[in-house]
């Protein structure tokens, strides 16, 4: 839940999504407030805050029911700023390529000063007021140090404002009349550590290279190289690891040039530092980057220490890993592991990006007693070895066997299993579409350990895919809205999705916190004393009448998926880019809507509750208008949603305010239409008794209303209270198998009489939408044939054979007929014996 505290903007006119209409005027937008979200143990920091949705309005006196958003309209949405750019001409996405300047954007970042080290993004002590030329991307500007001041002071700074892994520094010198590029020089790098047990605060550099001397050229290029010290008991081991003493690039936060000789005219115009990439981890959410308005793309990192459980390591945040401040915070580990699973008795970190990128490179740098080169007056005994662990990434798939509490619902695959390391893991890898980094340590013994950071890099092309999500948007009133609609440049390779959530209220919930952070009741906060008593904050959150997200709309025009009518509507965007080089363009999105048959809603709910597996049953669905009104357009017609493959459900009788009618029905796909005789319902309530079969546990009964003379006006029929849509099905959730019900011909005589001709085999599946494989062997084993399932969109699977093997009929005898089953929790496989006689 997202608990938001009031900030106002100014006022607008309209909100930017409302379409203009002539003659009209836009009423009761008083005033607009910005959300501003906190998360995990961060809360208001005093006394009673109230807490705000953003509700945008469409007033009811609208001459248009639609919402259009188009080009800039998007940037008040909740997006990746940087990730996205949205402008007048609409959205595009960010391309990462495999090098940039990391003096360029130093600015987006923050980080914590030593001393004097930090004060500054560039400093001096020689002619100050031009130090940050040297970093303004313009090689016609430059700084000149005071031929006045003695040499020891022409040396300047400059501060990346975060680590950064770089491949090269590039120093770049004017060449002009009254200025010259230096000729004795040197370059020094640190990666912003404190040296402690020294007086005051200092950090140590290193010099890059030998000194340069008699220089006359305009660019002076220096490679970076860090050495990586393995460990005396072997080689390192590990999947898509370099395993090199020596690596082609250095971690670093400030560079410093320092003159080595005094020249007249001697100048520089700019400092560059080539790093490897964009690394991702710079970007994900966490409460410190937030309270200081860093750039966010979203996501969150979570580790072992929030887990409830006797053996698990109290690591400390994984924020730590990717705060990219190697100076301050380390990832402490403060437990042991033993010989249980890794989620009860072990350490672990996850990293969620929030969007899915394309992730090709991951350097994690622990801190190695004896060979990490950043001990800078560490207590090396206090240091202990490094454990064993595995990297694994995620695109974010669900997954039925993962642990929300532990790794997230979420599938996972194994990247690397590392089992003795480096000082720095350069893993290099094919590129793997990643949303999710889970970093977690196997079956370690001993000392405490302590890792610096985690870097992940973005190869060069668009990320996989980039969401944008709007906030509850008031709809004045109930509206039925009928299809979503875009207008967006979509190259092969490419697509856009949109989800919807709809609802109709909110309920306002008040929290109670002590100062130490705890969340009490109301009774338990009245009862401490007041100098114990936190905020009281007050929520407004989502009734039960919400719908989870819906199933995506894949192309411009497809009919909404979400209930309807409602009258609060969110919406979420996914922009796909399949293929590397190319990305989707959103121009403007329009949600179509028109006002609802019925004003005041309908509700329903089916009878029985519940049913047995594949058995044809009896249901009855009845609908009640919520008030009556009499400019209502009405319905005539009723649309239920069907469980798939029911090739035999039928209308049985319907009934209006009670009076049995003659009313027609028809099966349209999965879908059961009933057209009622005139006149149109306005205030009756209307039941429809059907038969279908049900395979699900539970089985939504999905309904819908029209009226016949506005053709595309579809109404969503409400629940008449949680769960009222819905039949279960015991059979389903009581038994372990996924094959149930399996019937089958065991004789059959493929003669070609007519009589008996085919075998035929049907089952149905249950607890997975995965599709079975059927074959039929031989006794002595040999594959004869291999089935296709006739009804594929059912959960009653149906096969056929006409016992030819290669166009011609097998020999008489015994076969064996194998379905199997593979899901993520488990396979299954069933097997029957047919005999074929002629």
């Amino acid at each position: 839940m997202i608990n938001f505290s009031l900030a106002k903007r100014p006022r607008e006119e309209s909100p930017p999504w409302i379409p203009a209409c002539a003659g009209r005027t836009y009423r009761g937008f008083a005033e607009e407030y910005r959300p501003i979200p906190y998360r995990g143990s961060t809360r208001p920091k005093a006394g009673l805050r109230l807490s705000l949705l953003l509700l945008l309005v469409v007033h009811s006196a609208l001459c248009a029911q639609d919402l259009i958003f188009a080009g800039a309209d998007f940037a008040a949405w909740n997006h990746p700023a940087g990730l996205v750019q949205i402008g007048t001409s609409g959205v595009t996405v960010k391309r990462f390529g495999t090098t940039f300047n990391a003096v360029a954007n130093a600015g987006e970042f923050s980080s914590v000063t030593i001393g004097d080290y930090g004060r500054s993004p560039v400093r001096t002590p020689s002619n100050p007021a031009q130090a940050g030329l040297v970093a303004d991307q313009d090689r016609n500007t430059y700084w000149q140090p005071d031929l006045d001041d003695p040499l020891q002071r022409w040396w300047v700074e400059v501060d990346l404002q975060r680590a950064v892994v770089a491949r090269k520094i590039r120093v770049i010198f004017p060449q002009t009349e009254d200025a010259q590029p230096f000729e004795f020089f040197s370059l020094h790098v640190s990666p912003g550590i404190q040296v402690v047990g020294t007086p005051g605060k200092h950090i140590a550099f290193e010099r890059v290279g030998r000194p340069v001397n008699n220089n006359t050229k305009p660019v002076v290029e220096f490679a970076l190289k860090t050495a990586n010290k393995p460990p005396p008991s072997g080689m390192p081991s590990g999947e898509f690891l370099v395993k090199s003493d020596s690596l082609d690039f250095s971690i670093l936060r400030f560079v410093r040039f320092e003159a080595a000789g005094q020249t007249a005219g001697a100048a520089l115009a700019e400092i560059e530092v080539d790093g490897i990439g964009f690394n991702l981890p710079t970007r994900v959410f966490t409460e410190e980057r937030a309270e200081k308005g860093g750039h966010i793309w979203g996501g969150r990192t979570w580790t072992s220490r929030a887990r409830d459980c006797d053996g698990c390591g109290k690591a400390s945040g994984a924020e730590f890993l990717v705060d990219a401040d190697l100076g301050r915070r380390l990832w402490s580990i403060q437990a042991s592991s033993g010989d249980r699973d890794w989620r009860d008795d072990g350490v672990w970190s996850v990293i969620d990006f929030g969007n899915v990128f394309r992730i090709d490179r991951i350097i994690f740098v622990p801190l190695i007693g004896g060979r990490s080169p950043w001990l800078y007056g560490y207590q090396q005994g206090a240091v202990g070895g490094w454990p064993k662990f595995d990297i694994l990434t995620s695109d974010g798939s669900p997954s039925n066997t993962a642990d929300p509490q532990a790794e997230g619902p979420f599938a996972y695959e194994l990247l690397s299993e590392v089992r003795t390391t480096y000082p720095f893991n350069d893993f290099q890898f094919p590129t793997r579409d990643t949303r999710l980094i889970l970093w977690r340590v196997i079956g370690f013994y001993g000392r405490d350990a302590n890792a610096l950071q985690l870097f992940a890099f973005h190869r060069a092309g668009y990320p996989k895919r980039v969401e944008l999500e709007s906030d509850d948007l008031d709809l004045g009133a109930a509206r039925s809205i009928r299809r979503i609609e875009w207008d967006a440049d979509q190259p092969p390779g490419t697509r856009l999705e949109v989800q919807t959530q709809t609802g109709n209220g909110f309920t306002d919930v008040t929290r109670y916190f002590l100062k130490n952070g705890d969340e009490v009741t109301k009774e338990a906060y009245e009862a401490a004393r007041k100098r114990h008593r936190g905020d009281i904050v007050q929520e407004r959150v989502r009734d039960a009448t919400w719908s989870t997200w819906s199933q995506p709309h894949r192309f411009s025009g497809q009919r909404f998926q979400s209930p309807s009518p409602r009258r609060y509507l969110r919406l979420r965007l996914r922009l796909y880019s399949d293929a590397l080089d190319v990305s989707p363009v959103l121009r403007s999105l329009r949600v179509v809507a028109n006002d609802p048959v019925v004003f005041a809603g309908l509700s329903g709910s089916v009878w029985p509750r519940e049913a047995a597996l594949d058995s044809r049953t009896e249901f009855r669905y009845t609908i009640k208008p919520q008030a009556f009104n009499s400019r209502d357009p009405g319905f005539d017609q009723v649309l239920i949603a069907l469980p798939p493959g029911s090739a035999d459900a039928e209308l049985l009788a319907a009934w209006v305010g009670g009076q049995q009618v003659a009313a027609n029905g028809s099966l349209r796909g999965d879908s059961l239409w009933v057209q009622l005789p005139p006149p149109v319902v306005k205030r009756d309530s209307v039941s429809i008794a059907f038969a279908t079969r049900v395979f699900a546990s539970p089985t939504v009964f999905e309904t819908f209303v029209f009226n016949s003379s506005q053709e595309d006006n579809g109404q969503g029929v409400v629940p008449a209270e949680l769960g009222a849509d819905q039949v279960f099905v015991p059979e389903v959730v009581q038994g372990a198998s996924l094959i149930r019900n399996v019937r089958h011909a065991e004789l059959f005589t493929p003669n070609g009489d007519a009589v008996n001709d085919l075998y035929e085999l049907s089952f149905t599946v249950v607890k997975t939408d995965k599709q079975p494989q059927v074959r039929v062997f031989s006794l002595a084993g040999h594959l004869v044939a291999e089935l296709k399932n006739a009804t594929p969109r059912g959960a009653r699977a149906t096969y056929a054979w006409d016992g030819q093997h290669h166009g011609e009929l097998v020999p008489p005898g015994i076969y064996i007929v194998h379905v199997e089953l593979q899901t993520d929790p488990k396979d299954e496989a069933v097997q029957r014996c047919v005999h074929i006689v002629y």
